[in-house]
């Protein structure tokens, strides 16, 4: 078992039991790329509009800005997973952009276990610095062996979901109120509200506010002026921008570091 957190990765091979949980469960995204190999447990996984219960073997590629969450079947079934976290920067472009037409769900991978095995013989045997590109290098190679799978699954999803979830991603700049998906998909707001927040559970118009910070974070660090920013993600001023993206991210919207944050705290904008 370890723990690695260095620079821009946090790479873990880890069990919880009814006594320790090492996860955040609870339905959340973030900014930056998941990878699970799940080992052993008792396990049902939910990203987006789509749930399995896994098995051993099986491998979920979580993009950034995907709501996720776990939820522990049997409790007395220790959960062993290995959880690779990492940003698009360590990847090559064209990687980078194969990996996000990918699906999320890859069943029955066990032939990729001694891939993440290797990661647990690099482990405490070399450098920060070593490890750290070992452990690039093993992401790298496992994203391009997953690129070459061929999904021949069929996936169960609710298409009414999924198509509201592809619509906000592909609007993403735009302003989305409930009216605007009202004229889009032609059903009533309290329909789509009430639907969405039953399978996904959380208020539709929070994901929204979610997925354009997530969005809009790669400009901020690009130095891109912030209120620019905001109007581009289609807020309608810059305090409202503030904080959600504080609310979604957990630091203040500018190019720094998190650890940078710590140092000068930005002051909250007037209303």
């Amino acid at each position: 078992m370890f723990n690695f957190i260095y620079s821009n990765i946090d790479f873990a091979h880890k069990i919880d039991d009814a006594y320790s949980r090492k996860d955040d469960y609870d339905r959340h995204m973030h900014y930056f790329n998941e990878i699970v190999y799940f080992v052993s447990g008792n396990v049902e996984y939910t990203v987006e509009a789509e749930t399995h219960r896994l098995k051993e073997g099986d491998i979920l590629l979580i993009q950034p800005g995907k709501y996720h969450h776990a939820k522990i079947l049997d409790n007395e079934a220790p959960y062993e997973r290995y959880v690779l976290k990492f940003p698009d920067e360590i990847l090559p472009d064209y990687l980078r952009e194969k990996k996000a037409t990918q699906d999320t769900f890859f069943f029955d991978k066990k032939k990729f276990a001694l891939n993440l095995q290797l990661l647990d013989s690099y482990y405490g045997n070399y450098s920060d610095e070593d490890t750290k590109t070992l452990f690039v290098g093993e992401t790298i190679k496992l994203i391009i062996m997953l690129c070459k799978e061929s999904s021949e699954r069929q996936i169960k999803k609710n298409d009414f979901i999924t198509n509201i979830i592809n619509y906000i991603d592909e609007n993403i700049r735009q302003t989305i109120t409930l009216d605007t998906l009202n004229k889009e998909f032609n059903f009533s707001k309290s329909y789509i509200s009430n639907e969405f927040k039953r399978h996904i559970h959380i208020p539709i118009m929070q994901y929204v506010r979610a997925k354009k910070i997530i969005a809009a974070h790669p400009f901020i660090l690009g130095k891109e002026k912030k209120s620019v920013v905001a109007e581009m993600f289609g807020f309608e001023n810059y305090s409202t921008f503030y904080r959600s993206y504080i609310k979604v991210m957990g630091f203040p919207p500018n190019s720094k570091s998190e650890s940078e944050e710590e140092k000068t705290k930005e002051q909250e904008p007037k209303s």
